[in-house]
């Protein structure tokens, strides 16, 4: 599959397209779109949300068309293997730039648990993106791609995708999902592994 990630149009939409090649199934939508002011996000923080997002349908080569590191790409075959899954993620360049180093953290499982924590929903697209107390609420596509997801745990790594996505511009350094992690604890762990290398962490409390 080849998954391309392009910066907000004017409207404020950023997209991560997926064409199929090879063995791929046909995801239900071939963008993600967020509505959120990404900017050029990190190429390793995309490559990481793109595999996240349309994992459920990527067999084979995956091509991300913007070079990445290479831990990354030794992240994102291991976070395959455990699906019995070969992926060929390209390309990957030498060396390594600069990760985004955040300062907060970011409940996805509803309000936040105490006073000072934060929130992120994800809303249908027809709704707009903004902050309403400690809740930031991102207009997405990814609720169609969630519902149709071949497992709950699939249906989580979407929603973990779409926050690795936003993660930079909300300087995010910690993400906290005792949902995803009390449904499928075997997934949530490698997940965990999978941020570790992009600098963010994953919890579930």
């Amino acid at each position: 599959m080849k998954l391309l990630y392009t910066a907000p149009s004017a409207e404020g939409w950023a997209e991560i397209s997926a064409s199929r090649i090879d063995f791929d199934a046909n995801p239900p939508l071939n963008q993600l779109r967020v509505c959120w002011p990404l900017g050029e996000a990190n190429v390793d923080r995309t490559a990481i949300a793109a595999s996240l997002v349309f994992s459920p349908w990527i067999a084979g080569r995956c091509d991300l068309i913007r070079p990445f590191s290479a831990l990354t790409e030794q992240r994102i075959v291991e976070w395959f293997q455990r699906q019995a899954i070969w992926v060929a993620p390209t390309p990957v360049r030498a060396g390594g730039l600069p990760l985004p180093r955040g300062s907060r953290q970011f409940h996805l499982s509803g309000e936040g648990t105490r006073s000072n924590a934060h929130s992120l929903t994800l809303v249908e697209s027809l709704h707009g993106s903004g902050e309403s107390g400690s809740t930031t609420h991102v207009a997405t596509n990814a609720n169609i791609l969630m519902s149709s997801a071949p497992s709950i745990s699939a249906a989580f790594e979407i929603r973990l995708g779409v926050a690795v996505l936003v993660a930079e511009s909300l300087s995010i350094n910690e993400l906290i999902d005792p949902e995803f992690a009390n449904a499928a604890p075997e997934a949530f762990g490698h997940a965990r592994q999978l941020l570790e290398c992009v600098a963010l962490g994953l919890r579930d409390a």
